[in-house]
């Protein structure tokens, strides 16, 4: 009987010893999940420091008349409004003219394409808008129309899209990129975005843009 009491305290002794090797394996997975989260964290709190920082350089900015209201222009150039206003223009111009709908209906699917997956974005980030600097003058308040969220710039998706729209459909070279540099600029300026959210936003409105016209070639219409 005393054997079966050694035996089973011997077993229980192994079962601790084993709970608590598997305890401290546990305890390091966490510990170097916690440090990666850690490290993941620092890395973007650096990243959005660097942002701002480069964003409030624009923002402390103050220009004269003549150069607002062309930053202005491009700062309006893609909003919702202004583009569905052009598409529709367009659309009505070769309905009555040339009878052509090739050059409305594939850059009108861009154009649907960028505004649905920027939306998207915007709500999976959650970015929130930056502030207005009440302390540097501004001749127009565009922030005001601004009512979702920062990331990525839907503006500048839309710039890159016409840059790419120019270039394969309407033959304009590289002309239309031009564009997008000052969309950009006009965004952040208004204090509708910060840098990042423009950068990304061409960037991702580029790609995807270039990535529908080898497929939409293949629509005769």
């Amino acid at each position: 009987m005393s054997d079966d009491i050694s035996s089973q305290s011997t077993d229980d002794g192994s079962s601790f010893l084993l709970l608590d090797i598997e305890q401290i394996k546990k305890g390091e997975i966490d510990h170097q999940k916690n440090k990666k989260h850690s490290q993941i964290k620092s890395l973007l709190t650096r990243i959005d420091l660097f942002d701002k920082k480069i964003s409030n350089n624009i923002y402390e900015l103050e220009l004269n008349i003549i150069l607002e209201n062309i930053i202005h222009m491009f700062g309006r150039l893609f909003n919702v409004d202004i583009v569905l206003i052009f598409y529709i223009s367009v659309f009505i111009y070769q309905s009555f003219f040339n009878k052509n709908y090739y050059y409305i209906i594939k850059p009108f699917i861009h154009l649907s394409l960028i505004f649905i997956l920027s939306t998207i974005l915007k709500y999976i980030i959650k970015r929130p808008r930056p502030d207005i600097n009440k302390n540097v003058k501004r001749l127009y308040n565009l922030r005001k129309k601004e009512k979702n969220f920062s990331m990525p710039s839907g503006d500048s998706m839309q710039a890159a899209n016409f840059a790419i729209i120019a270039l394969f459909y309407f033959n304009a070279s590289y002309f239309g990129f031009i564009v997008v540099p000052f969309v950009m600029f006009a965004r952040i300026f208004y204090f509708c975005h910060y840098f990042f959210d423009t950068l990304i936003g061409a960037l991702i409105g580029g790609f995807v843009s270039f990535g529908l016209v080898f497929p939409l070639r293949c629509l005769n219409f």
